[in-house]
Parts: structure tokens; sequence; C-alpha cells
């Protein structure tokens, strides 16, 4: 029982934020995670991919490049 217990309340303020992101996505966007093509799926996960940077370049001191919708490099 305490694998169990830590596994389902053992999360992280990053893994918090990125949750809160992502449904915050799907709810802005209505997208059903669920019944969502894989197109909608790559969106909502851009998205929050690209907020979660964001939010967390934000936190730190140290400014971070982050990179852009859908590209394989970082944008500066």
């Amino acid at each position: 029982m305490d694998d169990a217990k830590w596994y389902f309340t053992h999360e992280s303020d990053e893994d918090r934020l990125w949750y809160r992101i992502f449904f915050s996505m799907c709810r802005k966007f209505g997208v059903s995670w669920f019944k969502a093509s894989e197109m909608q799926k790559a969106f909502i996960e851009e998205l929050t991919r690209i907020n979660f940077e964001r939010e967390t370049a934000k936190k730190s001191a140290v400014a971070q490049p982050i990179r852009g919708f859908f590209d394989t490099e970082i944008s500066a």
C-alpha cells in the first residue's frame, strides 16, 4: 500500500504546473483527450510544452531560450 500511496501522492511542483497547463489548454480549445485525433493531441501537447517552458523560464533567474511551435531547434 505504501508504494501505491507514494505513486499517487508524490508529484513535484513541475508536474502540477504541467498538468494545470495541459488541462487548461484542453478546456480552452474544447479538446477531450480520449476523443481527440492525433493532430489535436499533438497540438495540445505542443501548446502545453511551450506554455510550460515559458512559465518555468519566468520562475528561473536565468533567461532560457524556448523552442518554437513544432520547431526542432530553439528559436533565438
